[in-house]
């Protein structure tokens, strides 16, 4: 296995990021929370109101997957879903029993196609919006292109990593591509306005290690919306326009060091394999989700299980103990909790808001089938699920909330 081309290696480089403290974390008392090993339980401890959704695919249509993290979205009604961004950008459209509605393939440069399916979310409106190289396109409800903006009119050059729609007018980003101050840190986050093609630049920072590839995700939270980026000891909060600290992560001697953070994207490149091997620092990987009290990241660490790097270099594919785990946290209980629900990287996790979601691939499932590693109970349901596929090559959602 070459680092380069793992699904590791790429989920750290798109991660890289950090916050450098702004007056409103110095004007603020706001909770820390440790990461150890004692908060690492079983899923099937961990996990409530757990059900299993079967993705009932239409009989010959194949679910694309080269390597990719899937995407989701959600509106009143409906569930998108896209599992392969580059080769085939398919859009596919299901009820929450999992029943197939539509689905759409159109790749192309006409006025009614798009291009890559960088990202996508539910627009003010309940519409779709998907992010297709630089560009945001806006959906109706029989799923036709009404609107096309062009983000980077303004003389700028942006890529954007995560999205929210603040209103009709206006969507919150997450920036990548930013220009770094003289001190190499740079601001990602962004208010913008469709029509005036303009940005409200956030003062959140991040360090020089996210170079100008750094990303950021935002969650709606309360009245406001949680920020979080890769290597953030903090997780944020925007609300009545201005940021501030939430909350803070604590990882005692396994912190990453600030000289560290310090260094270009390139230079920390170089180390990533040592990282990746020694697994001597606890990192929160930034990605943010909400659902109902609780929010939810992918940390690395916590629970580490070192890889001799004569090993790491010979594997074809990723160990299935890789400490990747999902965190979650109770900011008004004062509690936090992690699990791993898959193996290796423990997968990408979604949120409609109530709820927490995940799609399992085929070999997800089957896994835990083969393990038991999500428990009796919920292992019944889940081949319960896996029976009513019209494929058992087609995946399968799991939605679920926290016990606390």
């Amino acid at each position: 296995m070459t680092l380069k081309n793992s699904g590791l290696y790429v989920s750290f480089i798109l991660t890289l990021a950090c916050n450098s403290p702004t007056e409103e974390d110095n004007s603020i008392d706001f909770p820390t929370f440790e990461l150890h090993e004692g908060m690492v339980d079983k899923p099937e401890n961990v996990l409530t109101s757990v059900e299993f959704i079967p993705l009932k695919f239409p009989e010959g249509t194949p679910v694309q997957y080269f390597g990719f993290d899937p995407y989701l979205a959600f509106a009143e009604n409906k569930i998108f879903l896209n599992t392969d961004p580059y080769m085939n950008p398919t859009l596919h459209l299901f009820d929450y029993s999992g029943n197939h509605l539509q689905t759409i393939d159109r790749k192309g440069g006409g006025p009614n196609e798009y291009g890559n399916i960088d990202q996508f979310r539910i627009t003010a409106d309940d519409q779709l919006a998907v992010v297709s190289d630089f560009t945001l396109l806006e959906f109706d409800d029989k799923m036709d292109i009404t609107r096309r903006i062009n983000p980077n009119k303004d003389g700028t050059f942006y890529s954007i990593s995560d999205l929210e729609a603040l209103d009709a007018q206006t969507w919150f980003l997450a920036l990548r591509g930013t220009e770094p101050d003289e001190d190499g840190f740079t601001q990602n986050f962004a208010i913008f306005d469709k029509d005036s093609i303009t940005y409200e630049v956030l003062p959140l920072k991040s360090y020089p290690a996210s170079g100008s590839g750094g990303d950021g995700a935002i969650a709606p939270y309360q009245d406001g919306y949680l920020l979080n980026f890769g290597f953030s000891d903090t997780l944020y909060q925007y609300v009545d326009g201005k940021v501030k600290a939430l909350l803070a992560l604590s990882y005692g001697d396994r912190r990453l060091p600030d000289e560290m953070r310090m260094k270009t994207e390139d230079q920390l490149d170089e180390e990533l394999a040592g990282m990746i091997s020694t697994q001597d620092y606890d990192l929160n990987l930034g990605d943010i989700n909400v659902a109902g009290a609780s929010i939810s990241f992918h940390a690395f660490g916590i629970k580490p299980a070192p890889i001799p790097m004569s090993e790491l270099e010979e594997m074809e594919s990723l160990p299935d103990n890789l400490p990747i785990f999902e965190v979650f946290i109770h900011p008004e209980m004062q509690a936090i909790k992690a699990t791993k629900i898959v193996k290796q990287m423990s997968g990408r996790s979604f949120s409609d808001g109530e709820y927490f979601y995940r799609l399992l691939y085929t070999e997800d499932w089957n896994g835990i089938l083969e393990d038991q590693s999500l428990g009796d109970e919920l292992g019944k349901k889940l081949e319960a699920a896996s029976q009513q596929l019209n494929d058992e090559e087609d995946p399968i959602l799991i939605r679920y909330q926290v016990k606390w």
